[in-house]
């Protein structure tokens, strides 16, 4: 996937008079308020702290876990937890995430990068609510500015409800500021930040100016009652990758769009292990006037989401569960899907009191515009955070969001790819992997034959008899008819049209008409795609997505010939001399043995525009029977039809739509083998079809 860069229009700038306007500055000290684990918060404590360089920094973080914390901040992008027992539970214990985009992580780590003193200045206690009255979402300071967001939001958490700890806490910070004050350095201009939770900040300011306004010293012995200055049991951990899933207040993919967004550069400090989410992405701009207008994708003519930071990583989220999803299933998202898709999302998580949605919200969006299987990747790109390591240098821990956050909310997937077979319970065993990349693509050899995989030939032959049965029924329905009954039954009375019209006091009978004729060959086409020369192909980089045409003789009696065009297999091994591909488009003929050369035939691509065309000339032209079904997206056009006439065949048209798109699913996937021999340990590389 190509680097994607994103300036969206951003008001997420607070400067220092803007702070002072809101009444957050106490003498030398500015208090900057913060909901934990958000990332717009985050980006204020990084854009604030480059503005001031202030002579030292508080955070809300309590002196007893100065090291275990300072230590986790510095692993990252590693993720952390910092573990300990409370001492009110029992030891029960209490869980610290350390994530990149959250406000006080962000403000130790951006002090300790520019040699700034930090000091955790905050009460320790064992537990305390995470959950508050609701305040305006974050996504609203994207638009409003951080200035009008924080004082609405500052009015509304004076409102709020009150915790028994919270008094405790914010003289516990007031006098430690107070000392800090005492400390300074008076003749600097430089200030004390603050960085503490938006519900403690007005309270915070206010003991701090009582504190400051008895012109005296704080004597450092009134501090020791009010905390605990060591814990002898907290630990760092590693945040296992299962975990990582879960844990993180803003999922992987944001956390790592923070940590790109906050270097400055395109590569991060460190590489990441996993590939998912390598796009780099600005989330926030600077001057909204000098930013340039980026091309979009056709698909997208609505950017309104793109322009704001959080909305602009959602898309791009989308967009490469897309990729992932179109490569592992072969199907194509519609036009327009991930636009509604994200309108849905925030309309759903409107009636939650929220603008933005969160990743449940998105996920059962994805679902309901898609499917489970294009929902499983958004999860998957979603949660995935790109630096993980398998040789932590700390112990490596697992949690699941029950150990963090009381309230949890489940989405359970059934993905079309996984199919459940007889509900019974079997031991799935980890298929073999290569050793070293190419190994299995060496059992290809120039010039040797190639051949199929047996169950999906016969999986296929079935199918096409079904479509040639249903094809016939189906035309045979249409010149069907019913009449009154005069004197003769002809095929049957019609139940239906007799009660229909039951105040004519008249009987109605079936009169089917008897086709003269059989079906013969069956064309499918999944995906059309022009000719080479005569359009752009459906690949990424614009040229053809289906490369591969083959023309294949069946093996015996029971087996058709069959032309196709495809991806091309070699790419996509997933056994010694076994490429997987998906079909474009394929024709089954009978009897085997006669159909050779299809894509060689200068008749086929002088007279055809696309390849789905190819096929059906080629259909025309051997069949022995009347009717030729054509299953396809689109109907055919009406010189083929011309044609057919012409040839004394007729084309009968399915859309492809009428069709079981898990039955399409099943039959669009298939295998190449490099000789016989590979048939042999096919089935542990190979589920059957």
């Amino acid at each position: 996937m190509s680097e994607t860069r994103y300036h969206p229009p951003s008001v997420l700038d607070l400067t220092p008079s803007d702070v002072a306007e809101l009444g957050l500055v106490c003498g030398p000290v500015v208090v900057l308020p913060v909901l934990h684990g958000r990332l717009e918060f985050a980006w204020l404590a990084h854009q604030l702290i480059g503005q001031l360089r202030p002579q030292a920094i508080a955070v809300e973080f309590p002196e007893s876990l100065r090291k275990p914390i300072e230590r986790a901040v510095d692993r990252l992008p590693l993720l952390s937890v910092v573990s300990y027992k409370s001492r009110s539970e029992h030891g029960r214990p209490v869980y610290l995430p350390i994530e990149p985009a959250d406000a006080l992580v962000e403000a130790v780590r951006r002090g300790r990068e520019l040699g700034i003193e930090v000091h955790m200045v905050d009460r320790d206690v064992d537990r305390y609510p995470g959950f508050r009255d609701k305040l305006p979402d974050c996504l609203a300071a994207e638009k409003v500015g951080a200035k009008t967001y924080l004082e609405t939001a500052l009015q509304a958490a004076a409102h709020s409800q009150r915790h028994p700890l919270d008094e405790a806490r914010e003289q516990t910070m007031a006098l430690h500021l107070a000392r800090l004050c005492a400390r300074a350095n008076q003749d600097s201009e430089r200030p004390i930040l603050l960085v503490c939770g938006l519900h403690h900040a007005r309270h915070v300011v206010k003991y701090l100016q009582q504190h400051l306004s008895q012109d005296q010293a704080v004597d450092p012995d009134v501090l020791s009652p009010l905390r605990m200055l060591r814990r002898d049991d907290a630990v760092v951990h590693h945040l296992s990758e299962q975990s990582s899933r879960e844990v993180p207040s803003e999922f992987g993919f944001i956390q790592a769009a923070f940590e790109r967004a906050r270097t400055g550069v395109s590569t991060p400090v460190a590489e990441p292990a996993n590939p998912i989410g390598t796009a780099v992405i600005s989330l926030f701009g600077r001057k909204r006037q000098n930013l340039q207008p980026q091309p979009q994708a056709p698909e997208l003519p609505d950017t309104k989401f793109a322009e704001a930071g959080r909305m602009g990583v959602l898309l791009e989220l989308c967009r490469e569960a897309k990729l992932r999803h179109r490569k592992r299933t072969g199907d194509e998202l519609l036009p327009g899907t991930l636009m509604g898709l994200l309108k849905y999302a925030c309309r759903y998580a409107l009636t939650e009191g929220r603008l933005g949605p969160d990743l449940y919200q998105l996920v059962v969006a994805a679902r309901g515009f898609a499917d489970d299987s294009y929902a499983h990747e958004v999860w998957e790109v979603a949660t995935s955070y790109p630096w993980q390591t398998s040789t932590p240098d700390v112990t490596p821990i697992d949690l699941s969001l029950r150990d963090i956050h009381p309230r949890v909310r489940t989405i359970r997937f059934r993905p079309r790819l996984l199919q459940r077979r007889k509900r019974m319970m079997r031991v799935v065993k980890k298929r073999p992997k290569e050793m070293r990349p190419g190994e299995w693509a060496k059992r290809f050899k120039p010039g040797h034959g190639i051949c199929s995989y047996p169950p999906e030939d016969v999986a296929l032959e079935h199918y096409g008899a079904f479509l040639r049965k249903r094809s016939i029924r189906v035309l045979s329905a249409q010149h069907s008819r019913s009449v009154p009954f005069t004197s003769s039954l002809h095929d049957g009375i019609d139940i239906r049209e007799t009660i229909r019209n039951w105040h004519e006091d008249k009987i109605y009978v079936h009169i089917h008409q008897r086709l003269q004729g059989r079906a013969g060959d069956v064309v499918l086409i999944f995906e059309d795609e022009p000719l080479p020369g005569r359009g752009e192909g459906k690949g990424d980089d614009g040229g053809p997505r289906y490369p591969w045409q083959m023309t294949w003789q069946g093996e015996h009696e029971d087996e058709g010939d069959m032309a196709l065009f495809a991806t091309d297999p070699y790419t996509q091994m997933v056994g010694p001399g076994i490429g997987r591909a998906l079909y474009g488009g394929f024709v089954l003929h009978r009897p085997p043995g006669t159909m050779f050369a299809v894509w060689e035939d200068s008749y086929y691509l002088e007279h055809a525009q696309t390849k789905a065309e190819v096929l059906l000339l080629a259909a025309l032209d051997h069949t022995q029977e009347t009717f030729v079904v054509f299953v396809a997206p689109d109907p055919p056009r009406p010189s083929l039809r011309h044609l057919a006439r012409r040839m004394g065949k007729k084309l009968i048209y399915t859309p492809l739509g009428q069709l079981s798109p898990v039955a399409l699913k099943r039959m669009r996937m298939f295998h190449v083998l490099s000789d016989h021999g590979a048939r042999e340990g096919a089935s542990t590389y190979i589920d059957a079809p």
